[in-house]
């Protein structure tokens, strides 16, 4: 019995030690995978992974009515809160006409996508009210170019008078540490035409940043400057939605946009880039010019352009 007994108690006290044992000289799985492993998810990521979070930041981002339920879907928050606020106003916000799920996967270069750059589009052409769309039929001497309409009857056939505008989002989204983020400047300047307001209603002495399409162009008639430059700006979404700049060469902002001159070069053909400008209306409020006060940086700021040091007015 005595023998017995010092069975069990060398038994138990085996089992004590290989318990405390147990795991001290494993070491961890590796949950992360062989560096092989994240590469195949990184690459698969960039590819189709990126869209299930980018529509899931989109419908979290247009379900918010207000800045503070949009804050945390947006890059740069703490930068552009205030200015949110301005831009709403301070009422419920109504973002559920364009939603989520009718967006659709715009695929950019994979440099970009590399970077952490994606984008989801939403795009609804013109809509026509069928019951308002009986125009009156023009004589046939009008419709054969032998006479021109007058003014009631061009008035009231203009197709425009029953079309909805078309409605163009770029929603771009930058990956970072917390995940994707949805860059509010372009989705509200595209969603909102504020280019197109901005260039329609000029307002003398109050500048406004925009991310654009900038191209060398023609100036128009009678408008040319001499020593200087005429360029193209186009919002990216609304491709109609564009204007005319001169911008002298001997300025800063002139040299910065040399790159781009094609007029009179060996090349000859226009060559058409992304950049972001701070535009101003000058002059008198009866004879505005519009001119590029800053240019910032090529590409869109905060989307892969980083913002240069502030460069002289292009005057």
């Amino acid at each position: 019995m005595l023998g017995l007994f010092a069975l069990i108690l060398a038994g138990g006290a085996g089992v004590y030690y290989i318990s405390n044992q147990m795991g001290k000289n494993i070491d961890a799985p590796d949950v992360t995978g062989s560096p092989e492993d994240r590469d195949i998810r990184e690459a698969n990521y960039i590819r189709i992974g990126w869209q299930s979070d980018a529509y899931d930041v989109l419908t979290k981002f247009i379900a918010g009515t207000s800045v503070a339920e949009k804050m945390p879907h947006i890059h740069n928050p703490a930068e552009l809160s205030e200015r949110m606020e301005l831009f709403y106003g301070g009422v419920v916000i109504h973002d559920q006409d364009t939603p989520a799920n009718s967006f659709s996967v715009q695929e950019l270069s994979e440099e970009d996508r590399k970077r952490g750059l994606f984008m989801l589009t939403y795009d609804q052409p013109p809509q026509f009210s069928l019951r308002e769309f009986f125009r009156p039929l023009a004589p046939l001497r009008v419709q054969y170019g032998l006479e021109e309409a007058d003014i009631l009857l061009s008035t009231v056939a203009r197709v425009g008078n029953f079309s909805l505008e078309p409605v163009r989002v770029h929603a771009f989204f930058k990956r970072t540490g917390e995940g994707l983020k949805l860059d509010w400047e372009i989705f509200a300047q595209t969603k909102y035409r504020t280019f197109q307001n901005f260039v329609e209603l000029p307002d003398v002495g109050l500048p406004e940043t925009f991310r654009i399409l900038i191209v060398e162009d023609v100036p128009e008639k009678g408008q040319g400057v001499a020593s200087s430059r005429s360029y193209r700006i186009v919002d990216p979404a609304n491709l109609n939605d564009s204007t005319r700049v001169n911008v002298m060469l001997d300025s800063e902002i002139g040299k910065e946009l040399s790159v781009i001159n094609w007029r009179g070069t060996k090349q000859g053909s226009p060559v058409t880039r992304t950049a972001t400008v701070e535009l101003e209306w000058t002059g008198r409020k009866d004879s505005p010019v519009l001119e590029i006060k800053r240019f910032i940086c090529w590409e869109f700021l905060g989307l892969g352009g980083e913002e240069s040091p502030a460069t002289a007015s292009a005057e």
